[in-house]
């Protein structure tokens, strides 16, 4: 039923350029008991609990996920509690939902307009940025951008930049 893989932090693991990469060092995402999954203390808590994520654990939130900080190779904004936040408002399904547009939005960006050295910036701006805001980045970019992919990618930047500094 869920396909793509999560933390159960919270972080979208399929949205991380760990994930999203080819070769050995790719990292099949927590919930599917990839890379971090196994010395992450939340993965285990909520494993052993058969919990599909922290924010629906009855003690969150607890002290390790007060603990946790942004990723070292990866700079998140800390968007696991604003996920969080949306499970416990929303729901689980809700919140994957959301996630399941980031990514399919995320898989057109780095398709149409990554330059080859744009990974890690669409994937932290793609788990960062409110979705309001990805909709409308992505809208106006597939309307409007045309160039070769050095172009492409310049031109992105500039529309993500005026998109996400008006909110």
């Amino acid at each position: 039923m869920y396909d793509l893989p999560y933390g159960y932090c919270g972080i979208m693991c399929a949205l991380c350029n760990r994930h999203i990469v080819n070769g050995n060092s790719a990292c099949s995402g927590c919930s599917q008991n990839g890379y971090y999954s196994e010395p992450c203390k939340i993965a285990k808590c909520c494993k052993e609990k058969n919990n599909l994520h922290c924010a629906l654990c009855k003690e969150f939130p607890c002290e390790k996920v007060k603990k946790i900080g942004d990723f070292s190779d990866l700079n998140t904004n800390e968007h696991y509690t604003k996920a969080c936040h949306c499970i416990l408002e929303n729901g689980f399904d809700i919140w994957y939902q959301e996630y399941e547009e980031r990514k399919n939005l995320l898989m057109t960006a780095l398709e149409k307009y990554n330059n080859g050295r744009m990974k890690r910036y669409l994937c932290e701006l793609f788990m960062r940025e409110d979705l309001v805001d990805l909709r409308e980045i992505m809208e106006v970019a597939n309307n409007d951008l045309i160039g070769t992919t050095k172009e492409l990618s310049t031109q992105f930047k500039s529309i993500v930049n005026s998109i996400v500094k008006t909110r």
